[in-house]
Parts: C-alpha cells; structure tokens; sequence
C-alpha cells in the first residue's frame, strides 16, 4: 500500500501524548497499518520505557508482518536505556516506513534510516518536515545545539510593566493565563530564576492544576548562596527536584552543608562581569539530560537571556491594564537604534478572558 497522509496525521496527533513524559527521549507518535486498517498505535513512553514504534508493534504482534508504519521521527538503531527500535521493525516483517524527519542524535541521524533499507524495507521520509520540527524543537535544539530549549515567560500590563511603583506584582495576569503558565510548566525539564525573584516573590515554581506526568528541576541562580532558610522553594525541596547554583569564587560551607540537607543539589559556576555564566550553565544542563528550560524571572536575568541570544521562545501575558512607572522586563537592555532592536516572529496570539497571550520565537538566537 503507497503512503496515505492520514495515517501521518494522525501519528502526530499520537505522538502529542508523550509531550511531558518521554524526555530527554523526543515525544514520538507511530502507527501501524495493515490491509487500510490501524493494527497498533503508541507514543514514546517515559524514558528507559517503550519508545512508540515498540508500542506499536506490540499492539500489533504477528500481525505486524508486510504491514506499514508511520512514525514521526527515524526510529533508533543503537542501544541506550532500551534496545534500537531498528531491530524490532526488521524482526517484526514491518514492508514500509514512512517517516517524519530525520532523527538529528549523531548516533541516529541517517544510520537508522540505512539499516532498515539494507533490511530489505522501504523507507521514505521528509513528511510534514516543518510541523514536526515545531513539535519537537525541544528535542532538536538540545542536539543540534547542545543546550536545552530556552523559553522565557513574562506577565506585565498593557503597558509593559511587571509590577506597580512599589513593588506590587500580584496578581498582574487573570487566572486563565495563570493556568496557561502551569500547563506550560508541566511541559519543560527545568524551571530558571534569580534569587532576586525568590526573595521578592517567593515562588514554588511547580505545575499546578494540570496533569503532571513529572516534575520539573527548579534552578535558583544564587551567586552568594542569600536564599532565605524559610523560603518555599527549600521547604518543599525533599519533594521537588531543586538545584542551586552559586559563584565558584563563592565559599561558604557551613550554608551549602545546611541547603544540601535540606535535599538541594548545589552546583558551582563561574561569573563573568559579575554574573553566572549563562552558557556554562545550559551547557551543563544539557549534559544533565535538560532539553527545555523555562526562565521565569526579573529583568536583570531576563535581559541578561535576551542580551546573549539564549532565548528561542517567548510566551508573553498581556493584562489589559495600565500602570506607569518603570518596572519594565526589559528596561536594562538599553538598544539605542531601531535596526538593533531584537526581533521576533509571532507564532500565535490568544484570548485568554481578556488577557492576551502571544508566542513569538526569537530571531538569530545561539
């Protein structure tokens, strides 16, 4: 049987149920047709599980042989915490695949593809190339680039401001667009702050109100280690993943003995020009299996993102409110000529009960 789109579709559409539990493995969809009829189906569970063209196949069983798969991304053809899929579709008889996109892992980009054509299969790839790149640029970005997909989330007034003349910043966004903040969170592997935003806000930084498959690593940049002890983020750090990173020109025992007690990780980096190293850090996290980090913070870190070109996407909360005052996100990047301006490419812009939230990616980011 030659390709039929719909299946292709509706692997995408599969593959969306992973989103949140696979990483770092990618969120994959694939389905398995035989004789015009789906015989199995299944997305990339949790990791060191069953990636979707297992789950599929399983699905299918014997039934599998001379059938056709539609998966969305190159299936793997080396062993990590399970076996190369690769192995699985040639012993399962499977006569076609059509792919998504090519798998962009050095260990995968190609060589799966080349093994199952060697194997007698055909293969034909390239479908929906653009759709499925968007749905896992998470994935791409931290292979490609080697750190993780950086989105910045701000909240601020019609006239871009994130708190009044004293301070007062809750609540700016209605709870719709609060709602939308934590469906994200339960999306990403890490959550970024400043100690700055702990000491004035003192977050939880936790997905809240939505599924949650898993919880998030919450970062506190923390250069002189000045958390305070009663704070939410170490009350709770024996339940949520916490890590802490400080200067390493910084000493001070007897604080990191107490915060590693309290069940934090603690991580040493260098500064430059005053600040923590922004691209040691990503780079470490992506060696820590991190493919997606949100940034939720002040304007010093986050213009310090923005300065550095770390950011691919923005989800920006407009509340139509008016304020004045100073208090803007980016107030300290300081761009003198229009044609230095960062530029973004708007992907959507929502309702969200009269707030309004748009997501742009960021041009010529690194």
């Amino acid at each position: 049987m030659s390709y039929n789109d719909t299946y292709m579709i509706m692997a995408i559409g599969t593959a969306e149920k992973g989103r949140g539990l696979s990483s770092p493995n990618p969120f994959v969809g694939a389905i398995i047709v035989k004789n015009d009829s789906i015989i199995g189906q299944g997305f990339t569970q949790k990791s060191g599980s069953d990636h979707a063209e297992i789950v599929a196949l399983k699905q299918a069983g014997e039934n599998a042989k001379d059938a056709d798969l539609y998966v969305t991304l190159e299936p793997c053809c080396h062993y990590g915490k399970t076996p190369p899929c690769t192995d699985a579709i040639i012993k399962a008889g499977i006569k076609n695949v059509y792919a998504g996109i090519t798998d962009p892992n050095p260990l995968v980009s190609g060589k799966g593809f080349k093994l199952l054509s060697e194997a007698g299969i055909n293969v034909e790839s390239g479908f929906h190339k653009e759709e499925i790149e968007k749905q896992l640029e998470y994935f791409i970005t931290w292979k490609t680039k080697n750190r993780p997909f950086v989105i910045m989330k701000n909240a601020v007034s019609l006239d871009g401001k994130t708190a009044t003349k004293t301070g007062d910043s809750k609540w700016i966004t209605n709870s719709e667009s609060r709602a939308e903040v934590h469906r994200l969170r339960a999306q990403v592997d890490a959550i970024i702050t400043g100690i700055n935003t702990v000491k004035a806000d003192d977050p939880l930084l936790t997905p809240r109100g939505t599924r949650t498959l898993r919880y998030p690593v919450r970062i506190i940049l923390d250069p002189f280690l000045e958390i305070p002890i009663d704070c939410l983020i170490l009350e709770t750090a024996d339940q949520y993943p916490t890590l802490i990173i400080k200067s390493d020109e910084y000493q001070c025992t007897g604080k990191e003995e107490y915060l590693q007690d309290c069940y934090c990780e603690i991580l040493s980096a260098p500064c430059k020009a005053g600040f923590l190293d922004l691209n040691f850090i990503l780079k470490y996290l992506a060696e820590q299996n991190i493919s997606s980090l949100l940034v939720e913070t002040g304007k010093i870190l986050s213009t310090s993102f923005m300065r550095q070109k770390l950011v691919d996407k923005i989800y920006y909360f407009i509340a139509p409110k008016i304020l004045g005052g100073l208090n803007t996100v980016f107030e300290e990047l300081n761009i003198e000529k229009m044609d230095e301006a960062i530029q973004l490419r708007v992907d959507s812009i929502n309702n969200l009960d009269n707030d309004i939230m748009m997501i742009a990616y960021v041009a010529n980011n690194r």
